[in-house]
């Protein structure tokens, strides 16, 4: 038997290796295959047809799921909004309340007696800082007994009671605060499922779309398998043109 030529010989030598790795590999792979395109289970008989449209389903489900994890995560960030506002309250809330008793003592008692209850300092923007800053002069308001006698008396410190309030104006922040810690984690609860289906874009799209455009070219349909078929644009999630219209029925075959 004479030799075939090196050109011959070279195809052959590629085409038994996908022949040898769908004998050897494609039963390992068969049933990872079987649930991925047939989640409810394969049907009785599996026409070629079932098959293609199970392919294509398969990036359908996928699409579906990327889909809703995105406006989950939308909505989520959207839930934000009211909880930083009621935080951003709370917080004025509770200035409102130190800056008052601030300039009820300063009148009434001095910048002292103000220094003295914790109650001279400057308001900080943080919040955990302004709840030190407050709890600190809760504090000393239960604890430093009031022995100065007002300037003006309708405008007399009541030490607890004034520490009563600031307690009342804390917890609220923190509330607020804990709100929005909790809103956060939530979010990237939501961010985080979002991200993993996005980067499976990189194996479940080009998988059935290779799949696919391997499939048409075999069925000598090139322009079904180039209207498919990956491109840079596409790997990166960017549509092409002919990607905003819908596959319309072949002029050669009268079918999709």
């Amino acid at each position: 038997m004479s030799k075939v030529s090196k050109m011959v010989a070279d195809r052959a030598a590629i085409a038994r290796a996908v022949q040898s790795a769908a004998t050897v590999h494609g039963p390992e792979a068969a049933a990872d295959l079987e649930a991925l395109l047939f989640p409810s289970g394969a049907p009785e008989k599996v026409t070629v047809a079932d098959f293609l449209a199970a392919l294509g389903d398969t990036l359908g489900r996928y699409v579906v799921s990327l889909e809703g994890a995105d406006r989950a995560h939308a909505a989520e960030l959207s839930d934000d909004d009211g909880y930083r506002t009621a935080r951003d309250e709370r917080m004025a809330d509770l200035k409102n309340v130190y800056a008052s008793l601030r300039e009820l003592v300063v009148r009434s008692y001095g910048p002292a007696v103000a220094d003295a209850y914790g109650l001279g300092s400057a308001l900080p923007e943080d919040p955990q800082l302004l709840l030190s800053l407050a709890g600190h002069a809760e504090k000393l308001l239960r604890e430093r007994p009031l022995t100065e006698q007002p300037k003006i008396k309708s405008l007399t410190l009541a030490p607890i009671a004034a520490a009563d309030d600031l307690a009342f104006a804390m917890s609220a922040l923190r509330s607020a605060l804990n709100d929005v810690e909790r809103e956060k984690r939530e979010a990237q609860l939501t961010q985080n499922a979002k991200d993993e289906l996005m980067a499976r874009w990189g194996s479940v799209y080009p998988g059935v779309a290779d799949a696919l455009a391997g499939l048409f070219t075999l069925a000598k349909r090139p322009a079904l398998a180039d209207r498919v078929r990956p491109t840079a644009r596409r790997r990166a999630g960017l549509p092409e043109v002919e990607d905003t219209t819908p596959a319309q029925p072949s002029a050669e075959t009268g079918k999709a």
